[in-house]
């Protein structure tokens, strides 16, 4: 498929082709991140605890392309590790209690599918605290109940937190290992769990609460409680994923802003995943304005200073990516070791070896305005699912198997498609409480 794609002149990409080393001696291919995406196609259809949220033959399939995509490192979607607390049906789970040698070789499967061309296979891993789904409807139509209430995690005590979530995420990650995995990502973006220990408004008493130290000291034990299963020395990789705009609207300070980022980078964190804003306008604002930083623009900032506190933990910036220009830029002004890929990686799976090997110098121009940021979203989870609907395939290019949407007529007809998929969720809650993927068929298909 010849995609119509954002205008960008030429550059050369070889950069983007360089391996990075982390601090544990593991070694990334190249600077491109398969970036976290949800996927929504996870084992919801049983409502059993011990099997809910494993991955599935599609789930497998999908990243098998993304596996010979030339990626450097890929990343999976959410992964919850307790699940009283899901923040989307559908979504991935690896728990305490569906742990079993059964999960096991499922999750051994799905790395060796990442790893197919030499990707670092890296699981992100999360708790979404009181922001949790209570029900679900799963894609046979089935309604059912998670849990009748959300506990909220900022009135555990100092035990049930140890229990309830360092215990947790250290599962997860002796699962990982042993399944073959080369990492984790432990997610604090979003309003996660980490996020709602750290805003200002925490207002407990103990160790977890007060200054920024304590606010901080649920990511830093997390990391800590995940090293005392799997030490450094094994060289699996332990990652965070930070966004700037978690910071700005709880109204953490600048200041400790920067001591969270420091705190990262003394703990021993491989790598940090930052997002938050859109890089293109980043980029071009920093070569225009070189050392001086406009204060209003929250992201520019964040970028800025956090590429200098970051000395051993390998900085990845999500965050709307267009051009290799930009890229390039991006890695040469020390802004940034790696560059990550979200929606573009579902319309276009091989999309980094192409740009590395200087066949492509921009994303496809998919025709969603940035405030159809949901319809977007839809259409990235409808290219999952044709993708999972095969293994990868080396005589044929995955991108001839996804709809393309840089076609006008196509992108409207979607549009039109989602509206719709919208009024069929609201009786049951809506896209969050739905364990499946929108149903569209394109224009040049008649079933």
């Amino acid at each position: 498929m010849s995609y119509s794609r954002i205008a960008a002149s030429s550059v050369n990409t070889a950069v983007l082709g360089e391996p990075l080393n982390f601090r544990n001696g593991k070694k990334a291919n190249n600077r491109i991140l398969k970036s976290p995406l949800s996927e929504k196609m996870y084992r919801w259809n049983e409502h059993i605890e011990e099997k809910l949220g494993l991955p599935t033959d599609e789930i497998i399939n999908l990243y098998s392309h993304w596996g010979n995509g030339g990626f450097g490192l890929i990343i999976t979607g959410n992964l919850a590790v307790d699940p009283k607390f899901i923040g989307e049906a559908g979504q991935g789970i690896l728990s305490i209690e569906n742990t079993s040698a059964e999960s096991l070789k499922i999750f051994s499967r799905l790395a060796q599918a990442m790893k197919s061309d030499g990707a670092l296979a890296i699981a992100q891993t999360n708790h979404i605290g009181v922001q949790a789904q209570t029900a679900y409807t799963n894609s046979l139509g089935e309604q059912h109940i998670l849990v009748k209430e959300v506990a909220n995690p900022m009135n555990f005590s100092v035990q049930q937190i140890k229990e309830n979530v360092l215990k947790r995420f250290a599962n997860a990650a002796s699962v990982l290992y042993e399944s073959g995995f080369d990492g984790m990502e432990i997610h604090s973006a979003h309003g996660m769990i980490f996020n709602q220990f750290l805003a200002p408004k925490n207002t407990r008493n103990d160790e977890y609460g007060g200054s920024i130290e304590n606010r901080a000291r649920l990511l830093t034990e997390t990391y800590k409680a995940v090293r005392e299963v799997v030490p450094e020395s094994t060289g699996f990789i332990v990652g965070v994923k930070l966004n700037s705009r978690d910071f700005q609207e709880s109204g953490i300070s600048r200041e400790d802003i920067i001591k969270v980022c420091e705190l990262i980078e003394n703990s021993g964190f491989d790598f940090v995943e930052l997002t938050g804003g859109a890089m293109e306008s980043v980029v071009k604002e920093v070569q225009k304005r070189h050392s001086t930083i406009a204060r209003e623009d929250f992201f520019l900032d964040f970028v800025q200073f956090t590429s200098k506190i970051f000395k051993e933990t390998v900085v990845y910036i999500t965050g709307r990516w267009q051009t290799a220009n930009a890229m390039v830029t991006s890695v040469n002004m020390g802004l940034t070791s790696g560059v990550g890929l979200g929606r573009w990686s579902c319309s276009e799976p091989d999309f980094p070896r192409k740009l590395i090997a200087g066949e492509i110098f921009s994303c496809p121009d998919l025709k969603f305005a940035p405030s159809e940021f949901l319809i977007a979203k839809h259409a990235a989870h409808f290219h999952i699912k044709q993708m999972s609907e095969h293994m990868y395939d080396s005589q044929n290019s995955t991108s001839t198997t996804v709809t393309d949407f840089t076609v006008e007529d196509e992108a409207n007809n979607f549009k039109k498609a989602c509206g719709a998929y919208k009024t069929e969720l609201e009786p049951i809650g809506g896209y969050d409480r739905f364990a499946g993927v929108i149903k569209y068929v394109p224009l040049n298909k008649s079933t």
